[in-house]
């Protein structure tokens, strides 16, 4: 008899208790992608301010392709999309990165030190990504995307 009153338990049980698991699953998915994506751009920052410096003998001017290059390469791919930022081709070049919020989702720039000229001088690069979640819950609850932003200053001394 109490064999009868139980038949089905554990399927209402799952059916009440999957949609937390799976949840819990794919936040747990998207917070290890959105750690991946900041170590990934605070390492191309530091690569990037790195380049800067061991050129820092060398007056440059944007578009700087060998430090945009060297940024991009200690990503490595993995689907990350980044770009020199585009008001850095300003006659007058910005002094400070661009409004992330018109970037496309996932994607990002990088800005480096408008000033850099020959000398003792401190460069600074900046890595500002828009992060987008990849499943449909998540983004309802943290927001459809947020900025991570990354940077690496370091002086130049020869």
């Amino acid at each position: 008899m109490t064999r009868r009153k139980s038949r089905g338990q554990a399927m209402v049980e799952f059916a009440l208790l999957s949609s937390l698991m799976f949840l819990m699953i794919m936040g747990i998915f998207d917070f290890g992608r959105a750690i991946s994506v900041y170590v990934n751009i605070a390492e191309a920052a530091h690569e990037g301010a790195r380049q800067l410096v061991l050129r820092s003998n060398y007056y440059s001017s944007p578009p700087d392709s060998v430090v945009i290059n060297a940024t991009l390469a200690k990503i490595g791919g993995g689907g990350m999309v980044l770009s020199e930022d585009p008001c850095l081709s300003n006659p007058i070049p910005c002094t400070s990165p661009s409004n992330p919020w018109t970037m496309t989702p996932n994607t990002g720039y990088i800005w480096i030190t408008p000033n850099r000229t020959p000398g003792n001088n401190n460069v600074t690069v900046r890595v500002t990504y828009l992060f987008a979640p990849m499943t449909g819950m998540i983004s309802n609850l943290t927001g459809a995307q947020f900025v991570m932003s990354a940077g690496s200053s370091m002086r130049s001394e020869y």
